[in-house]
């Protein structure tokens, strides 16, 4: 870890900024292809019957449903068509359809986590154990009363030298509300003393564009 006391560099955010605009650019094409490509691959979705278990706060059962591989960019690793564990999206599934629906799954995974497999490529995601890091600013910056402040990360790949950029910056207004402005990838100093080993899929810190003047934070 590298601390430094002084800004950035006009160049590293202009980088950063350059960069992150045509990432996003991209993601937003994935996003509209997602759009036909979920509708035509989930007729041919995958149900892994051995991950199958009790929702942990909700009644049914999670079980692992992915998109054939020739849609993996819009599949999703980690939660699958019928959302994460807790059960949160079977019980809040449009028309109280429940995650299994067809209906349900397509709205999870083309409008709800739209192309959500993308950040497990080194485009679109900074695997936190590929890389190290440096940071100019506050080390811990959350959106929370008296958790605010200002900090610019810069990743770099050990093996390519590939660079992951991320701003994030919270001013409170209140005990209530704050500014809120998140763009770049979302990792922090603190996800490099993380342990990864027992899910590997965790490291990975995808891309995010925030920029909310008047959030909620109470």
């Amino acid at each position: 870890m590298t601390l430094h006391a002084t800004n950035p560099t006009w160049r590293r955010y202009l980088i950063a900024l350059v960069q992150t605009a045509g990432l996003l650019a991209l993601r937003a094409l994935l996003v509209v292809l997602g759009l036909v490509v979920v509708p035509l691959a989930l007729p041919f979705r995958r149900t892994d019957e051995s991950t199958r278990q009790p929702f942990t706060a909700s009644n049914g059962d999670w079980v692992l449903v992915t998109l054939p591989q020739w849609a993996w960019l819009w599949s999703n690793d980690r939660d699958g068509a019928v959302g994460d564990k807790r059960g949160w999206w079977h019980t809040n599934a449009p028309f109280g359809l429940g995650a299994h629906h067809w209906l349900s799954m397509l709205i999870w995974l083309a409008f709800r986590n739209p192309a959500n497999n993308a950040r497990f490529t080194r485009l679109m995601g900074c695997p936190v154990t590929e890389c190290d890091f440096e940071f100019w600013g506050d080390e811990v910056v959350k959106d929370r009363v008296g958790q605010g402040g200002r900090r610019f990360l810069v990743a770099t790949h050990r093996n390519t030298g590939r660079r992951y950029s991320g701003l994030y910056w919270v001013k409170t207004w209140s005990n209530k509300r704050a500014l809120v402005v998140q763009i770049g990838f979302k990792g922090e100093p603190s996800d490099w003393a993380e342990d990864y080993s027992n899910d590997p899929s965790r490291q990975w810190k995808g891309l995010t564009f925030e920029v909310n003047p008047w959030k909620s934070i109470a």
